[in-house]
């Protein structure tokens, strides 16, 4: 679903009051006071389309994820399997970039209903056509804002396309409920929501989600 560029920077400047203003914590990427913060790990893509999760991944290892697992965990196992899917072969997880089945997954689990939620995206993308920019902490990232919906009139999840063609890394809506975020350099989103919600992201079979703690160090991803 292609985004409409923001008329108004209004929800982004909101959202950029409420970050934390300087650190890693998580707080610097979604707000605090949320009942319970998840981080939901960008599948790796394979070339049919689907996704496959670091935690399977992991486990067809013998290893398990936990909550802050990087990337490079991944790539260090030097003999790494895959689960078995004949002629198929895997892209690494992209960064700022949400895989469709994640945000697909996402939406169900947010149970978001009709009408517009807001959206940023990096300023700095090549090809990202957006005008309406709000600094976001804490390295003052300069996103471009976009509005639209997330599911159609018949409650189908829809899956928010920026100009560039990326999924955002943020997503929330007006009341600030719940708020999806990250850097834009995180193979990661990070959710700040009620304890119901989080509930369901946790148990979504198709997402490879963990709780964090609102205090916790957020970690660069970009190895």
């Amino acid at each position: 679903m292609s985004l409409t560029p923001a008329t108004t920077t209004t929800p982004g400047v909101r959202l950029a009051a409420a970050l934390d203003a300087v650190g890693q914590l998580v707080t610097a990427f979604v707000p605090p006071g949320y009942d319970r913060y998840v981080r939901l790990l960008n599948p790796m893509a394979g070339t049919d389309g689907s996704a496959v999760s670091w935690r399977s991944v992991l486990a067809a290892n013998d290893l398990e994820a936990h909550p802050w697992t990087q990337w490079d965990e991944v790539t260090a196992l030097a003999d790494r399997r895959f689960p078995p899917r004949p002629a198929v072969s895997w892209a690494e997880p992209e960064m700022g970039n949400p895989h469709p089945q994640l945000a697909t997954a996402l939406i169900r689990a947010l149970e978001a209903g009709p009408g517009i939620y807001n959206f940023a995206t990096w300023a700095g993308y090549a090809d990202e056509p957006g005008q309406s920019v709000v600094d976001f902490s804490p390295s003052a990232r300069e996103m471009v804002l976009y509005s639209g919906p997330l599911v159609d009139p018949q409650g189908t999840p829809l899956v928010p396309q920026v100009g560039s063609g990326r999924v955002p890394m943020y997503w929330w809506p007006d009341d600030l409920q719940w708020c999806v975020g990250q850097d834009i350099y995180a193979r990661s989103l990070i959710v700040g929501t009620d304890l119901a919600t989080a509930g369901r992201i946790l148990s979504a079979p198709d997402l490879d989600a963990y709780v964090v703690r609102e205090s916790d160090l957020v970690l660069p991803e970009d190895v």
